[in-house]
């Protein structure tokens, strides 16, 4: 059995409670009520807020910037590609009225020098001349001298009658144009042009 302590008039004596973990706590609020340690507490969290708030402005302007240099990206690689179909034909046009001449005289050794010269210019991979038949008679790659036109290049290209680039493929432009004698057709010039990566954006360094 347990005794009891009792006080002086007979009644019993209540025990007494732990106070150690209430005084710690009741420290720990008077600290905090005290201006030296609550001021710099609510400078710490206004700087974390200011500094959240920077970062997420400074995000933000990242992915401004990156959108504008894509519109000026596409804009640049337009540009390129519409100067690069208007020089191709400016420089086929001519070209195909010297091969006419060579043409209608018979003259398929010539048609030949003139194709070898022209795919010396940078970034020309291949060019040839189909006769009115639509059979390539020449090429700067042999193996498409002696073959059907069709079998190797879009039919319709054989239809133009004037000078078309054909840019579906901006790796790999083909212009054609057609070869006109006095009162026909007489031939079809191809040229495949490549004119290189178009403009990219820069990724970040990590």
């Amino acid at each position: 059995m347990h005794n009891a302590n009792y006080h002086s008039d007979g009644a019993p004596e209540k025990p007494h409670r732990n106070t150690g973990d209430r005084s710690g706590e009741n420290r720990f609020v008077a600290m905090l009520k005290k201006p030296v340690v609550y001021i710099p507490l609510i400078l710490l969290l206004a700087l974390l807020g200011l500094y959240l708030y920077k970062e997420s402005q400074l995000n933000d302007v990242r992915k401004q910037a990156e959108l504008e240099q894509a519109a000026v990206l596409e804009r640049a690689n337009k540009r390129i590609s519409e100067n690069n179909n208007y020089l191709l034909q400016v420089l086929t046009k001519p070209f195909s009225w010297a091969l006419r001449t060579a043409l209608l005289s018979g003259n398929t050794e010539q048609v030949d020098q003139y194709l070898f010269q022209f795919v010396q210019e940078e970034k020309f991979a291949l060019v040839l001349v189909a006769d009115e038949n639509g059979n390539i008679i020449s090429s700067t790659d042999q193996n498409f001298t002696g073959a059907a036109f069709a079998d190797h290049f879009k039919p319709e290209y054989l239809k133009a009658d004037s000078t078309i680039v054909d840019d579906s493929n901006p790796e790999r432009m083909v212009v054609v144009s057609p070869i006109m004698g006095l009162n026909s057709k007489v031939g079809t010039l191809l040229a495949v042009y490549q004119p290189g990566e178009p403009l990219q954006q820069e990724k970040p360094e990590e």
